[in-house]
C-alpha cells in the first residue's frame, strides 16, 4: 500500500512535465497546463511507419473539433508540433495524432495518439512563433506581448555559435521578429534558445543542419508569407484572401505549380495557378478565393508550391460557422483580406514625410518598403518656388502698374 501511494505521487508529481498517452508504443513530451495563448509545444518519439503531417493532427476542446493554428516540423527521426493558443478560453483539451502507422513490438498498428491538457484563465506574457524550427542558415521568429503592458524579453541564446540582440522591448499587443545570425561553425544538431520575462519563459528548439548548406551548390528557397492562417467565416458565403511566396534563395526559381490537399480542393482557387518564374528576392501575391460549405464546419488541410524538387506548403484552416459575424475590420466589402504584414517581408513601412526607394508591396499593416529598398526623406520640390517668386513678382507688377495708372488719372484730373 505504501509503495502505491508513492508511486502515484510520483505520477501527480511528473505529469506537469511529461504525458504519456495510452499508445505506450510513443512517447509524447509535453506539459499539461498552458496558460492563455502560450505556444504549445510536443515532441513524439517512436518507431513511425508513416510521416506525422499537419493532415494527420486534430485539435479537440473536450470532444469537439477545434481549429487550431499549428504545424509540424521533422527533426531526425523524432517529430515536433507547436501550436498557438492564442484567444482559446479555458478548459480541458487535447491533441490527437490520428491514421499514422507506427511500430508497437512487432505489429504494426495504427492506434490515435491522445494526449490531454487544459489552459487555465491566466494570460501568458508573449507567444513565440514558430515553436520549433529546422534551418540551414540564418532564421527569424515572431514574439507578440500577450499583456495589457509594456513588457521586456531577455534572449538566451545556446551555443554561442548562433547570435541575436540580447532582449527586447514590446508595447501591449505588439509583434516583432527578432532575428538570429548562425556562424560558420555552428554545429549540426539541436540548439535551445531560451526567451523569459519576469517568471514566464520558453524554449524555442532549432535544428541546426549545417550539412546541407554548401557554397558550391546552388541556393533554391521559397516560402508562404505567412505559413499558417485560419478563416473563419459563415457558411453559404464567399471570401478572398491574400498572402505572398517568397524567394528567400540566392538563384531564380522557374515553374512553380500549386497543389491542393483534397479536403480544400472543394472550397478554394488559388490565383495564379502557375508562377512561370520568381527571381531570387521577388514576392509574388497569392490570392485565395474561398467559398464554404452550406453546414458548419472545420476544414484543415495545406497548399503547397511546388518546383522540381523545391516545395514549400501554407497550413489553411477554414471555420465555417452558421451566422458568423466577422469583427470590424477583418472583412472588407470591396477588396480581398491581405495576410501578410511588412515584418514578415524584411520590410518597413515608411513615415510620412519618407517614400521607398523602390516599389512598395501592399500588406496588412501598411505600404511596405522591402529590403534591400530603403525610406528616403522626400525631397520638397524647387518648382513651388519658382511658382511662388513668379506670383509675387506678377503681384508687384501689376501694382506698379494699377498706381502708375492711377498716377495719369490724376495728373490729367488736375490738368484740366
Amino acid at each position: 500500500m505504501k509503495r502505491s501511494v508513492i508511486f502515484l505521487f510520483f505520477l501527480i508529481t511528473t505529469s506537469s512535465i511529461l504525458i504519456f498517452p495510452l499508445v505506450s508504443a510513443v512517447e509524447v513530451s509535453m506539459n499539461s497546463n498552458f496558460s492563455s495563448g502560450e505556444t504549445l509545444f510536443a515532441k513524439y518519439s517512436g518507431n513511425f511507419i508513416d510521416q506525422i503531417t499537419n493532415g494527420n493532427v486534430f485539435f479537440y476542446r473536450n470532444h469537439v473539433k477545434i481549429p487550431m493554428l499549428y504545424d509540424v516540423v521533422k527533426i531526425e527521426d523524432e517529430f515536433y508540433v507547436y501550436a498557438l493558443l492564442t484567444d482559446k478560453s479555458e478548459g480541458n483539451y487535447s491533441i490527437r495524432i490520428e491514421n499514422v502507422e507506427y511500430m508497437k513490438g512487432t505489429a504494426i498498428v495504427d492506434d490515435d495518439i491522445i494526449s490531454n491538457f487544459s489552459i487555465s484563465n491566466e494570460t501568458a506574457l508573449f507567444s513565440v512563433n514558430p515553436g520549433v524550427l529546422s534551418t540551414e542558415g540564418d532564421f527569424s521568429i515572431e514574439l507578440q506581448n500577450l499583456q495589457d503592458r509594456k513588457i521586456t524579453i531577455s534572449i538566451d541564446d545556446d551555443p554561442p555559435s548562433i547570435d541575436s540582440q540580447a532582449s527586447l522591448e514590446l508595447k501591449s499587443g505588439e509583434k516583432k521578429n527578432l532575428f538570429f545570425n548562425v556562424g560558420e561553425n555552428a554545429a549540426k544538431g539541436i540548439a535551445e534558445i531560451d526567451f523569459s520575462s519576469e517568471s514566464f519563459s520558453y524554449t524555442l528548439p532549432v535544428y541546426i543542419d549545417t550539412n546541407n548548406t554548401s557554397s558550391a551548390t546552388k541556393d533554391f528557397e521559397m516560402e508562404f508569407q505567412p505559413s499558417r492562417v485560419e478563416v473563419s467565416m459563415a457558411t453559404d458565403s464567399d471570401s478572398k484572401r491574400i498572402l505572398y511566396l517568397i524567394n528567400t534563395g540566392e538563384e531564380d526559381i522557374e515553374d512553380i505549380s500549386f497543389e491542393i490537399s483534397p479536403l480544400l480542393e472543394d472550397y478554394i482557387v488559388i490565383s495564379p495557378e502557375k508562377i512561370d518564374k520568381l527571381n531570387s528576392g521577388e514576392t509574388e501575391k497569392i490570392e485565395i478565393e474561398i467559398t464554404s460549405d452550406l453546414e458548419e464546419a472545420v476544414i484543415d488541410g495545406e497548399i503547397t508550391a511546388i518546383a522540381e524538387n523545391l516545395s514549400t506548403s501554407f497550413n489553411l484552416i477554414l471555420d465555417f460557422t452558421e451566422d458568423f459575424i466577422p469583427a470590424d475590420g477583418e472583412e472588407p466589402s470591396d477588396q480581398p483580406l491581405i495576410l501578410t504584414e511588412c515584418e514578415s517581408l524584411n520590410g518597413t513601412i515608411c513615415d510620412s514625410n519618407f517614400e521607398c526607394s523602390e516599389d512598395i508591396v501592399q500588406t496588412k499593416n501598411g505600404d511596405c518598403c522591402r529590403s534591400p529598398a530603403t525610406c528616403q526623406e522626400i525631397k520638397k520640390s524647387s518648382s513651388g518656388k519658382f511658382i511662388g517668386w513668379g506670383l509675387l513678382i506678377l503681384a508687384f507688377v501689376f501694382l506698379y502698374w494699377f498706381y502708375k495708372r492711377r498716377y495719369r488719372q490724376v495728373s490729367r484730373r488736375k490738368a484740366f
